[in-house]
């Protein structure tokens, strides 16, 4: 299945919730510019523009128990029952009704794992990832057998910090954590299967799986504002490189994660210097730049995207007027603080657009090809809506 441009989590749940683009939900990844200035927000689930497939859900009196769904924090009323996924910030906000939150917290039920251990002990990591996974399912047990729910959905995020940290014991089988990485595998086909188990013996139920986004081992990380730097379309008077309050009235472009370009518009931006006339050949000449980059001879943008070629209105205007989509491999970020254009972190996994998974128990249901947007429609499907 393909997801998002970009492909982050942010964007592809927000796309899976509402069936929609970014264009027509707002969701344009993890971090935007608060409207007129430089410094950075982070959009939350108040600041999704379209209704969910579970608001919609209870308009006709449907159920739905939704279990650490990302980007629905904080929690709002729905017909049901909701806990936030990450980036959820105090556990409070993120369950709805309240009535739940005591029992989470007698669980030492997480939001997140502790990523701060991915960096340097991965074995304190790996024993996070497992005892996270274990409170969340003792939880999904909990509901399964309280609430009545047409639609039950539980999100599994171990497997995407796991890739992030510790993709090299993936693809390495002589990696000393080879092991543990198949074994958190293993653990959680063990969850799916006592997940289905209990929820079959309430009576037949339909299966639908996938993935907000693909993965695959990172060979470098690209930084975007140090490569509009060196080629005159960015400038900064902050030198220590603290996000975008310093960008200099020169600046014509900045990059915002993980692959977004924007063009510093004076009618979007008090310093900004491009005008309406220099808008199409300034996007001209960012596309030139980044189709033709490489990396020891290697091209790294397999393409550019205009925002008009991948997003819908209403929302259209607020979006990034460049999108990059890389080769496997190639890990974009914004980079503000480097001063090189590309390098290598304690990162080993990546995100990749195009080979996210689907499954569903009734294959007649799905349209092909699949994209994470046709996912509110399978459902729907399934429900016999």
């Amino acid at each position: 299945m393909s997801v998002t441009i970009p492909e982050v989590s942010a964007v592809s749940w927000s796309s899976f919730m509402t069936g929609t683009d970014a264009g027509n939900h707002g969701i344009f990844g993890f971090v935007d510019l608060v409207p007129g200035k430089y410094q950075y927000r982070f959009p939350d689930f108040n600041d999704l523009r379209r209704p969910t497939f579970f608001d919609e859900l209870g308009l006709i009196d449907r159920r739905s128990v939704i279990v650490n769904l990302p980007a629905t924090y904080p929690a709002r009323p729905i017909h049901g029952v909701l806990i936030s996924g990450f980036m959820a910030l105090d556990l409070k906000k993120a369950v709805y009704p309240s009535a739940y939150y005591p029992l989470l917290k007698r669980l030492d039920y997480r939001i997140d794992n502790d990523t701060g251990k991915g960096k340097e002990k991965k074995n304190e990591f790996l024993a996070d990832l497992h005892y996270t996974l274990k409170i969340r399912q003792q939880a999904a047990d909990l509901l399964l057998d309280q609430e009545e729910w047409d639609l039950f959905m539980f999100t599994v995020t171990e497997t995407d910090r796991l890739q992030h940290f510790l993709f090299d014991a993936y693809v390495n089988d002589r990696h000393p954590l080879h092991e543990e990485f198949l074994q958190l595998y293993r653990d959680i086909d063990g969850l799916v299967g006592r997940l289905l188990e209990r929820a079959q013996a309430k009576g037949e139920v339909d299966v639908m799986m996938l993935s907000d986004h693909g993965f695959c081992p990172i060979g470098n990380e690209v930084y975007l504002n140090p490569i509009l730097r060196r080629h005159g379309f960015f400038a900064s008077d902050d030198q220590a490189g603290h996000g975008l309050t310093g960008i200099s009235a020169k600046a014509r472009a900045f990059a915002l994660d993980p692959s977004r370009i924007y063009l510093h518009r004076r009618d979007r931006y008090f310093r900004g210097p491009v005008t309406a006339k220099d808008y199409e050949p300034l996007r001209r000449d960012l596309r030139q730049l980044f189709e033709s980059y490489q990396i020891a001879g290697q091209p790294v943008i397999r393409k550019v995207f205009f925002k008009e070629e991948i997003y819908s209105p209403p929302l259209r205007e607020s979006a990034p007027d460049l999108v990059l989509l890389s080769y496997p491999g190639y890990d974009l970020k914004a980079g503000v603080g480097k001063s090189e254009e590309f390098g290598r972190s304690h990162l080993s996994g990546m995100h990749q657009q195009d080979n996210a998974f689907f499954f569903c128990s009734r294959p007649e249901l799905v349209a092909e090809p699949m994209t994470i947007t046709d996912c509110k429609k399978t459902i729907f499907r399934m429900l016999r809506i």
